[in-house]
This record gives structure tokens, C-alpha cells and sequence, in this order.
């Protein structure tokens, strides 16, 4: 017989519309799935979690993440967008070894199970060589993390297409090995994909072959738009959709810039796509798209795309997307030089935020229906706050407090497909202090690519 566990007395936040929100209630797992959420369960057999003084909900799902970038963290709080194109792509990661990709993707996974993320979608276009690609795949599955692994193009490459010097060779040949090799027929905890360049930095034809690709291979595939524009608008999403290429397999990343129009298109096709609020306005990309993305009939989902400028806290960018979505309708309406009373209706609600960074980012990863929410059948990704910590006390209106106040230091217990990863407010059979080691190894090996400028002097006497 499976493992049982039953979570017991916890206030519970489904994310379920049959299910709702519970008080107090329980949910019962047997092996890697949930069996039942109510108000009580009998079970015998099982080993009892008290949750009470907590919120149990499920694990939150981050659609958008570049793991291999945790090496750099903060580095780029201080820059925009084309900062990147001319400083940390071709002085850092044209120049990534493979066990560089190992270590900052173990400790971006780790960080992430840490603060109650238990799905991520991990775009990872640093595959300077197939073994950069080979120890990205090792480091998620040591860490044991849910996530869909996006195998992305080498960071040389782009460089070079920037320039207008496109390579013509086969670039997914060994993606498709590896995932031949790796993932067909598996499923598991680990999911494969393709992270194509899309018109944004390259042509309609390697576009259209890379879309290709994704499906002659029948796995799913997601594209960066919405970056910075010049004179005229890029209107990737509008070109792809006039040649053919959308469908319910693609999910686009930002599109702040992308028209209303565009993500109409978008929704049409089946189409899914994800904002990333703090690195969106940090990196003066544009501004947040999820009202615009709901408004088009999309269901908005959020992602924390990098920690060089933000994080990772995923509660974090539910608040972003939620504020800023208020502040750009309030702002209109202040335009029409209207009394402020007439700001009354709210354009996003937390329980749409809420959604934002579970179910909705669940369904923009193609795992909607395993993960994402408390719903029997799915699997145990389940995450318990403290409830009683101060900034979350007294929790009135559940869905509110957790939205509004919670962050990831408040995340008690994780679960992943009914495994326990974090107990007592620490991560269980993960290695913290290795992964700092190999961390800070890749780190100053980083900062000694082609004299790269970014780390800022050390604290006296630490080293560090």
C-alpha cells in the first residue's frame, strides 16, 4: 500500500472552485497524489502533519525562470534590458561551463523548493555545448524539484544573431537525442520542451523551423517577446500568427509590448502566456501585462524570469502583478481629469493574483491538470505557511493575508508529488552547504570571464 499522510486542521486555500476555502479542514495524500480535501477526514493508516496555525495551499508555479542565471544574483538591479546584451552575455555566459550550469541551477532549484515554489518552468538558453544542457537536466533531478526543462540555444549563438550573423546548423539535434533519451514515455517530476528564440531576435525562417522542430517532436515550446522596441513595433506574436505557427504548444514570456490585439490572437489559438513583474519593470522592459492578458482572454500567469534583478519570491510577483494592474486603471481614469471617487471598481482581485502564481502559471507550463491546485487526483504539490507568523496574524481573509503579506520566509513545510522537501522552516536531504560551496565557486569563476566588472567589492575581512 502507498504512503499515506493526512494534513490535519490547517486553513485551507484549494484554489479549487468546487472546494474553495476551508477554515480549518484536511487533505489526505496517498503516495504522490491527493485523495480528498475537506472539512474532516477519517483515515487510518497514515501519518498525521498538525497543521494548525497554518495555511496549506498548493505549491506555488513559477512559468518563467532562468535557473542558470542564480550565479549572478542581484547583479543586474542596477541595469536595463540591452545592459544584458552588452555586458552579461558575452563576458559571463558565452563564456559558462557546464559545471558552472551545474551548481547555479542546483542552487536556484533548492531556492526555489525553499520558498514554497514547487513547479518551475526552467529556461535554460545557455547551451554553449550539449553538456551544458546534460548537467542543467542533472542538477533538476537531483534537487527533485517539478519542473519543465526548456532547452534553450547557446548564448554565443544569440550573440552572434544580434549581430545579423545567423547559424545555420542544426541546433536541436541534440535536444532531440537527449530528450529521446531522457524523457519520452517517462513522465516523473521532470518535463521536457524547447525555448526558441522567436522573431524577436531572429528571422521568420529560423522561427518557423524552430516551431517545427518543437512539434516534429511533439513537445511543447516557449518564446521571449515584448522586449524593449525600437521605431516600430516588433509584433512577433502578430507575424507568427499570420504564419501559422500559434497554437495551444507556445507560451510567451513578458509581452509588455505586445498589443491588445496580439494577445487576442493569442487566446484564440489556445495560446498561453506569462508576465514577469519585477525583472518587467526593473529592466525597463515595459510594464506587466496580466490585466491586458486577462482582458484579452488569456488566464494571466507570472513567473520570476531571473534573480539578477528580483528575489525570487514568487509572492512577491502575485503583489506586483495585482498592484500595478490597479495603479494602470486608476491612472486612466486620473487622465480623464475625473474626481478620484470614480476609481471604484477593482480591475484585479488577490484571488485572480492567487491564481496568477498557481493554476493559471500551472496551465502556461502544460501541467494544469497535475498541478496547481488542492483538487484530488493531482498531485501532492503541497506548500504550509506559518499562519500565526506576525505578518500574516490574524489571518481574517485567508486569500487577502497570503497575497497581500505573505513571503517566502513564511513557508513552513513543502511537499512535491507527497514527498516532504522542507519541514520546520528547513530544506530535508538537500545539501545547503555544498550548494553554497559550488555556488560561490561558479561565482568567482564568473566574475573572472573577460575581466566581467560586475561583482561589487567584498565586505571587509569576509571574502565574499
Amino acid at each position: 500500500m502507498a504512503k499515506r499522510t493526512l494534513i490535519k486542521g490547517g486553513a485551507i486555500i484549494s484554489v479549487d472552485p468546487e472546494i474553495g476555502e476551508l477554515r480549518t479542514g484536511d487533505v489526505l495524500i496517498e503516495g504522490d497524489s491527493i485523495v480528498e480535501v475537506s472539512a474532516a477526514i477519517t483515515a487510518e493508516d497514515c501519518e498525521v502533519l498538525d497543521a494548525a496555525g497554518m495555511v496549506v495551499m498548493p505549491g506555488l508555479v513559477d512559468s518563467h525562470r532562468h535557473f542558470w542565471q542564480t550565479g549572478t544574483r542581484a547583479d543586474s538591479i542596477d541595469q536595463v534590458f540591452w545592459d544584458l546584451v552588452a555586458s552579461q552575455w558575452p563576458k559571463v555566459a558565452a563564456h559558462y561551463r557546464p559545471e558552472d550550469v551545474y551548481a547555479t541551477v542546483l542552487a536556484g532549484a533548492a531556492d526555489a523548493l525553499s520558498a514554497g515554489i514547487t513547479t518551475v518552468l526552467d529556461w535554460c538558453h545557455v547551451v554553449n555545448t550539449p553538456a551544458h544542457a546534460e548537467e542543467n537536466v542533472r542538477a533538476l533531478r537531483e534537487i527533485g524539484i517539478r519542473s519543465r526543462f526548456l532547452y534553450g540555444a547557446s548564448m554565443a549563438r544569440k550573440l552572434h544573431e544580434f549581430d545579423g550573423d545567423v547559424e545555420s546548423e542544426d541546433s536541436w539535434a541534440h535536444a532531440r537525442e537527449l530528450y529521446r533519451r531522457e524523457f519520452e514515455g517517462t513522465g516523473g517530476l521532470l518535463t521536457f520542451g524547447l525555448a526558441i528564440q522567436g522573431p524577436d531576435v531572429t528571422t521568420m525562417e529560423i522561427t518557423e523551423a524552430d516551431c517545427a522542430a518543437a512539434r516534429a517532436l511533439g513537445v511543447p515550446f516557449a518564446v521571449h517577446v515584448g522586449a524593449p522596441e525600437g521605431p516600430e513595433p516588433m509584433l512577433s506574436i502578430k507575424r507568427m500568427a499570420e504564419a501559422g505557427l500559434l497554437g495551444p504548444d507556445v507560451n510567451f514570456a513578458h509581452c509588455c509590448n505586445s498589443t491588445d490585439e496580439e494577445l487576442r490572437l493569442l487566446a484564440e489559438a489556445g495560446g498561453t502566456a506569462t508576465a514577469c513583474p519585477t525583472l518587467d519593470m526593473a529592466f525597463g522592459m515595459g510594464t506587466p501585462a496580466t490585466g491586458r492578458m486577462r482582458d484579452a482572454g488569456l488566464r494571466p500567469a507570472v513567473g520570476v524570469d531571473s534573480v539578477i534583478a528580483s528575489s525570487g519570491d514568487m509572492f512577491e510577483e502575485l503583489r506586483l502583478g495585482l498592484l500595478y494592474e490597479r495603479l494602470r486603471r486608476a491612472q486612466a481614469i486620473f487622465a480623464t481629469g475625473v474626481d478620484v471617487k470614480n476609481v471604484e471598481e477593482l480591475a484585479f482581485t488577490t484571488r485572480e493574483a492567487l491564481e496568477s502564481g498557481t493554476i493559471n502559471s500551472a496551465h502556461a507550463m502544460w501541467l494544469g491538470d497535475q498541478v496547481g491546485s488542492l483538487t484530488p487526483g493531482k498531485k501532492a504539490d503541497i506548500i504550509l505557511l506559518r499562519a500565526d507568523d506576525l505578518n500574516l496574524a490574524p489571518l481574517s481573509d485567508m486569500v487577502g493575508a497570503v497575497v497581500c503579506g505573505a513571503n517566502s520566509g513564511n513557508v513552513d513545510t513543502v511537499f512535491v508529488g507527497g514527498k516532504i522537501v522542507k519541514r520546520n522552516g528547513k530544506l530535508v536531504g538537500i545539501d545547503v552547504e555544498r550548494i553554497n560551496r559550488l555556488l560561490v565557486e561558479a561565482r568567482d569563476r564568473m566574475y573572472a570571464y573577460d575581466g566581467y566588472p560586475g561583482m561589487r567589492p567584498p565586505l571587509a575581512g569576509t571574502g565574499r
